[in-house]
């Protein structure tokens, strides 16, 4: 599948190809059919001061979006194959350390299932 990716600690962004990633049980598996930019893509692309701190190089990333289910963990209740959907990266489980505080978006590439 495609990804949007921080590959060089430099401005830019590259479109590449990475692997569909494994259904967990709590998981939904989305294909996305539209996404958006945001403020934090801006910083991304343009490498400035917050995202040299914050970013970790090799890495992709995207929380704007709509798509449908394409795959349904075990324990994932109301839902269906085919269900349009769209992400709101805000919304968080507040345990997890890395969602403690407004970093949702940078959960360790292994854990990508955002709680």
């Amino acid at each position: 599948m495609k990804a949007l990716s921080k590959l060089k600690a430099e401005e830019g962004i590259w479109m590449t190809d990475v692997p569909v990633p494994e259904l967990g049980h709590n998981d939904l598996l989305i294909k996305i059919r539209k996404t958006a930019i945001c403020g934090t893509d801006v910083h991304i692309y343009n490498w400035d001061e917050w995202s040299q701190k914050t970013i970790p190089v090799r890495w992709s990333w995207g929380h704007e979006y709509v798509g449908e289910v394409v795959g349904i963990g075990q324990e994932v209740k109301g839902f269906k194959i085919g269900d349009r959907v769209s992400g709101e990266g805000h919304i968080t489980c507040g345990h997890c350390r890395k969602l403690s505080w407004w970093s949702y978006p940078f959960v360790p590439q292994h854990d990508r299932r955002w709680c």
